[in-house]
């Protein structure tokens, strides 16, 4: 009955200290556990930062691509306004201009009141295609 007791004595004590190395072990893994949970959640949250950085890189570029478009338009639209306007103006007042050239020095007083109305609104017209100059 004593080596029985004495067995079952070392059965308990070898049986306890597994029993708490177990447990340390335990601790110890579920501590790596959560390490590595929170881990795989912060390189979750960088790759979706990453991911919407991505996204909104993208949007910009487009935005960027469409003004750029849209100003390409408006420029040719300008330029083409422009060029029409000053092609009226040149067709309307060529006339005048000519024979200004060819008799100006025989009348040499003022120039034709018809002529001056007329050189007056395509002056007016072309100066409509120049920007507004904002008041002070």
């Amino acid at each position: 009955m004593d080596i029985s007791v004495a067995i079952l004595g070392i059965m308990l004590v070898v049986m306890t200290t597994m029993s708490i190395l177990l447990s340390i072990k335990m601790f110890v893994l579920r501590k790596r556990v959560m390490s590595l949970a929170i881990s795989l959640v912060k390189v979750e949250e960088v790759f979706n930062s990453a991911k919407k950085e991505d996204s909104d890189s993208d949007v910009h570029k487009e935005n960027f691509i469409k003004f750029l478009s849209d100003s390409r338009d408006w420029a040719y639209l300008y330029i083409e306004d422009v060029q029409n306007g000053l092609s009226k103006f040149v067709d309307d007042i060529e006339p005048e201009i000519a024979y200004f050239d060819e008799y100006g020095l025989v009348g040499e007083a003022y120039p034709h009141y018809h002529s001056m109305k007329k050189i007056s609104q395509a002056y007016k017209e072309l100066k409509k295609l120049l920007p507004e100059e904002e008041e002070a």
